[in-house]
């Protein structure tokens, strides 16, 4: 009888228990699904990957770095022989081409000032034409 009561008492245990343990393996099979239901809604999180950045050899990175200071140099020289010229150009001419000169010059500031203005005006009224 003893052994009857036992056996039905563990028994009980078991069908309660494993129904319990049962019901929380659910609920985190129910959690994961619906993390990842939110996961599939919401869209990727995850930034893209960053590219690896391969350093250069010194070697490599001193050669660039000449090589830019001598493009920097020459670019320079040229500028200033440019210079050069063209005051030479300007000085070897007479009186009345130098004001020739001159003026021409005045005029074409004069044009592109007002290509400018009118640009900036285009751009205004079409401004106005789409503002809200």
């Amino acid at each position: 009888m003893k052994k009857a009561f036992r056996l039905l008492i563990i028994l009980m245990v078991l069908m309660f228990a494993g129904e319990n343990i049962a019901e929380a393996q659910t609920n985190i099979f129910q959690k994961w699904k619906a993390k990842r239901i939110e996961k599939k809604m919401s869209g990727k999180k995850r930034k893209a990957p960053r590219e690896k950045k391969i350093k250069e050899p010194r070697s490599v990175t001193k050669a660039k770095k000449e090589q830019a200071k001598r493009e920097a140099r020459l670019k320079k020289d040229y500028q200033k022989a440019v210079e050069g010229n063209r005051e030479r150009h300007f000085e070897i001419q007479s009186d009345a081409v130098k004001e020739r000169m001159k003026q021409n010059e005045k005029d074409i500031k004069a044009r592109e000032k007002a290509r400018r203005k009118a640009v900036r005006k285009a751009g205004r009224e079409a401004r106005k034409k789409y503002k809200k």
